[in-house]
């Protein structure tokens, strides 16, 4: 029993088994790519936010397409500097007045995103006139470096450092690395400053903190200096949206005056690099868009997120994730398939997988914290349309099956409604009390025919022309929407009213109009059998109105569904009265009081009905009440 009730069990729940082991596989071989996914789709959410509003003690000065392309034309200029700047690398002198203007505009510390591994160019003396303003401002600026990445057979790693050039006294130069470490993707969502420790551990300790931590750390700062692989930036916008200045604004001395006299850069933390397309550090990142951000841009992010205490703390996956992932499935299956409709299981489990998704979107807005949502939204979203599929699938099943074996007594139009609401099956065929017309059909004279047939050996010409009448009794029924309910020897029951129930007026129009067209029939059936020689048939049609039970009635083993009641009583003694009244259609005079008035109604009477009292009953005058075959003897 145990067994039976687990197997039944299983297969009930098969599709959602299978899905649970699908998750839990795909999600342990798929992990990772799960975790890329999150990070994209943090990208996305912080892009969707939208822009906001950086410290405003952070400044870049960069190197853009504008000062390019003034410097370009510093030939027209009277600054002999200025004149110099007709092609890049610049000379380190232009490097002396920008570190030493932002000092006098009051900025509390410099950084350089550039390189200075070689000497100049220009010679020693534009070295070592570089040289003295670092040296000068020796606790405020720091220089950037970066490691390279070598390639070929044998992969190394080469820390590009500063030149000696420009070490002035024994006191070194303070220096900052460069190296931001992109995703597998190829997007930069880790902070630059993070790297360090990682290319320290396979180079040496020669390789210094990141820029932006070396700065802050100049500065004096209060602020995250912390190194933790799961803290990633929390960008401000797209490019631009931190202060920047152009560098030429800081080398033209009329630009330059007005911005000092601003303040924009007092106390300031100010990092210097190139934005220009032409210098190709432009990278992927969030709110890159396909121009792609600057790295100085990225350095800069991070130098405010450290200064806010803020960045976006990814939480990644643990290794059991796909297990809980598959419990989960497992879970929400079960619980879902409670629910027969499709329809409500798909969006209950669609609306559980967006309220983990808003859930996560809602984190990384308001909480800075990125924690893997996606894959178990996914995994419901999975489950709701694997439920609601199998729910699907078993409901179709399930209606075929009911029509099917409504199909038997109920007419199709019938069937299809009761199969269409399987659910509410056990309702309406488990038993309830209706209000109903019953249709009785009787062959007069039956067993007296039934009886010279059988003396004659014709028994399946008999079989054979009752079950031609009893098929346009049932098709007469079911065109009306009746039920038949069951077949008596030479009789045949039908109901109008249930289990669908309708209006007594409805009931009462349907089955008189059945009468008038079985007896259509009967006349066609008789034409039919006379062109071949046989006898005809001649009917009676009893219609009752009343109160019965019906619903699936017998024993476990053999269940009809049926009806009982007074008016199935009364049906049958009706018919006695039609036969002496020698009428072809006779009924209850509750059924003509639901006919309309100029319907053509014969009052035949009061007869006292057993266990009904005195009843008045009616006939139904039609064209076909004239026999025009003789009757089998009585």
């Amino acid at each position: 029993m145990k067994e039976r009730t687990a197997l039944r069990w299983i297969r009930r729940h098969g599709a959602i088994l299978l899905l649970s082991g699908a998750v839990a596989a795909a999600g342990g071989i798929g992990r990772d790519w799960l975790g890329r996914i999150d990070l994209r789709f943090a990208g996305w959410v912080q892009e969707t936010r939208g822009s906001r509003t950086p410290p405003n003690d952070v400044v870049i000065v960069a190197i853009d397409d504008f000062s390019l392309q003034q410097a370009a034309n510093a030939d027209l200029s009277d600054d002999p500097l200025l004149q110099s700047l007709s092609q890049w690398p610049w000379p380190r002198r232009v490097h002396q007045r920008v570190l030493n203007r932002l000092i006098e505009a009051g900025a509390s510390t410099v950084g350089f995103d550039l390189l200075f591994e070689a000497p100049s160019s220009y010679g020693p003396d534009d070295d070592m006139a570089f040289a003295s303003a670092l040296k000068r401002h020796h606790d405020q600026v720091a220089l950037g470096v970066q490691v390279l990445n070598g390639r070929g057979p044998v992969a190394s790693m080469a820390l590009l450092d500063l030149t000696a050039t420009l070490q002035s006294s024994n006191k070194p130069l303070n220096r900052g690395l460069l190296n931001g470490s992109p995703d597998e993707d190829g997007v930069i969502r880790q902070r630059p400053g993070d790297s360090a420790v990682e290319i320290r551990q396979q180079l040496n300790s020669a390789v210094p903190d990141g820029l932006a931590v070396t700065l802050l750390k100049l500065g004096n700062a209060d602020a995250d200096l912390s190194t933790r692989s799961s803290n990633l930036l929390d960008p401000y916008g797209p490019p631009g949206t931190i202060a920047t200045l152009s560098i030429w604004e800081i080398l033209d001395t009329r630009a330059f005056t007005s911005i000092k006299s601003s303040g924009l850069l007092s106390n300031a933390t100010v990092l210097v690099g190139p934005t220009a397309a032409v210098f190709q550090d432009l990278h992927p990142a969030v709110f890159s868009g396909a121009q792609g951000m600057p790295g100085v841009e990225l350095l800069a992010t991070e130098l405010a997120n450290r200064l806010e205490d803020r960045s976006l703390h990814w939480v990644p996956a643990p290794e059991s994730w796909n297990f809980l992932m598959a419990g989960l499935v497992l879970v929400a299956g079960i619980t879902a398939s409670k629910q027969e409709r499709p329809l409500p299981r798909l969006n209950v489990l669609l609306a559980s997988s967006a309220v983990l998704v808003a859930a996560e979107a809602g984190l990384v807005v308001w909480g800075g914290l990125l924690v893997p949502l996606l894959g178990p939204a996914a995994s419901l979203a999975l489950t709701g349309i694997v439920s609601s599929a199998d729910a699907t699938i078993r409901l179709q099943w399930q209606r075929r099956r009911l029509r099917r074996t409504l199909g038997r007594y109920l007419s199709p139009a019938v069937a299809a409604e009761i199969a269409d609401q399987p659910e509410e099956a056990d309702e309406l065929l488990g038993g309830k009390t209706m209000d109903v017309v019953i249709l009785m059909s009787d062959i007069r004279g039956f067993t007296a025919f039934t009886q010279t047939m059988t003396e004659q050996g014709r028994v399946k010409e008999l079989v054979d022309r009752l079950n031609a009448y009893f098929s346009e009794v049932v098709d007469a029924v079911h065109a009306e929407e009746g039920t038949v309910d069951k077949f008596i020897g030479d009789a045949a029951l039908a109901v109008f009213g249930a289990p669908i129930e309708k209006s007594s007026s409805t009931n009462a129009l349907a089955a008189a109009r059945t009468a008038i067209e079985l007896q259509r029939r009967l006349d066609d059936l008789n034409h039919a059998w006379a062109a071949e020689g046989h006898s005809p048939w001649k009917q009676v049609v009893i219609l009752s109105y009343g109160s019965v039970v019906s619903g699936n009635i017998g024993s476990t083993s053999r269940m009809d569904y049926t009806v009982i009641g007074d008016a199935v009583n009364m049906a049958s003694r009706l018919e006695t009265i039609a036969k002496q009244c020698d009428q072809g259609i006779v009924m209850s005079a509750a059924v003509a009081e639901h006919l309309p008035g100029d319907w053509p109604l014969l009052d035949l009477g009061t007869f006292p009905i057993r266990g009904q009292g005195e009843q008045r009953v009616f006939a139904l005058q039609t064209d076909t009440n004239k026999d025009t075959h003789p009757a089998i003897d009585q």
